[in-house]
């Protein structure tokens, strides 16, 4: 047993991967788990660094097994780390429906379970065959306060991690297994409250009021259904997000074209802007996120229905700003600014 922060312990799994294996190791996480104080606040390591293990899964999810009962008996989140590429599959199909986080390496552990340690503002070189897993794994890199760089395929990965300089970490062959207890929820099933979907129309309609009422352009609603984030669009975009909480909870997105950017901040200011000054579009769809979202507070002030709107996050990548909300079903919604298209998205 060694500590390698004041909240992350770490317990040897020394053997074979066998039943008598699981409970030495058993014994020795309720061990240690009596010593520790603040238990909420802290992990356990369980690294198969030393471990000896055939290819069965069935061994390996009887490991798991004790792993995941401890965790909730013991309420401490139990992760296991140091495994080889070999078991990896056979963690990764054992956990899937667990409590039990998987991270390759120490550093990827403490990045998720002791973000402190490391300086904000780093790159993360982010990669896994899943998409959904890479989409959960940025996303919570992105809370954190971290640039990531998620590659969509092998070949982009292996290109980006040739130059070291692109990244200062890499993370790859890991699992939050953070969306266990909703496996079983159909594809098409919707994350956000009953009382938010009631009060969807008034963001889609105070949107379309408020962009008329600053820019003075034609603005209406062309359509909206429940999908995911759409990261097939055209990538010369701008996005701001805001996170809203209160009475209703959930992500507010806008994703403006460049080109509707310009003419919609041109019309808000009264002089020309550059396209290619993204640091003003970026602030501009900042802004009309603010001014929007002012208003929908408003409206909903007078129902009685208190919401706090954050400040907006911006992006310039679609793929940045989907990792950022999550690989979750919401409400996406086609707008049109002087017959060109925009979009709002709404999810938990």
């Amino acid at each position: 047993m060694s500590n390698i922060s004041n909240n992350l312990i770490v317990v040897s799994y020394n053997g074979t991967v066998s039943e008598h294996s699981n409970m030495l190791v058993d014994k020795s996480i309720v061990y240690q788990s009596k010593k520790l104080q603040n238990s909420k606040d802290k992990k356990i390591l369980v690294s198969l660094k030393e471990t000896i293990y055939e290819d069965n899964l069935k061994s390996v999810t009887s490991m798991v097994k004790h792993l995941d009962r401890l965790n909730t008996t013991l309420g401490i989140s139990i992760s296991i780390v140091d495994y080889s590429l070999k078991i990896y599959p056979l963690l990764e199909k054992a956990t899937k429906r667990s409590k039990i986080k998987l991270f390759k390496n120490m550093t990827a552990a403490q990045i998720f379970l002791d973000p402190k340690v490391f300086k904000k503002g780093m790159r993360i070189l982010v990669y896994d065959k899943s998409e959904l897993n890479s989409q959960a794994l940025s996303k919570e890199l992105s809370r954190y306060g971290y640039t990531v760089v998620r590659a969509k395929s092998l070949e982009e990965f292996e290109t980006l991690n040739k130059d070291k300089q692109n990244h200062d970490i890499v993370i790859t062959h890991s699992a939050l297994n953070m969306d266990s207890t909703n496996s079983n929820l159909p594809k098409n099933a919707l994350g956000i409250s009953k009382k938010l979907i009631v009060n969807l129309p008034v963001f889609m309609d105070t949107a379309v009021e408020t962009l008329v009422s600053f820019t003075g352009l034609k603005a209406e609603k062309s359509a909206h259904g429940i999908k995911m984030f759409d990261t097939g669009l055209n990538q010369n975009i701008i996005c701001a997000v805001m996170c809203f909480s209160g009475d209703l909870e959930g992500n507010f997105t806008l994703v403006f074209p460049r080109d509707i950017t310009v003419i919609a901040l041109e019309s808000l200011l009264g002089e020309s802007v550059d396209e290619d000054d993204t640091e003003t579009l970026q602030d501009g769809v900042g802004e009309f996120c603010n001014i929007i979202t002012g208003s929908i507070k408003t409206v909903f002030s007078k129902k009685d229905i208190n919401i706090t709107f954050d400040l907006p996050k911006k992006y310039t990548s679609l793929e940045q700003t989907d990792a950022f909300i999550g690989h979750n079903n919401g409400i996406w919604i086609d707008m049109q600014l002087e017959s060109k298209p925009f979009y709002m998205f709404i999810t938990k």
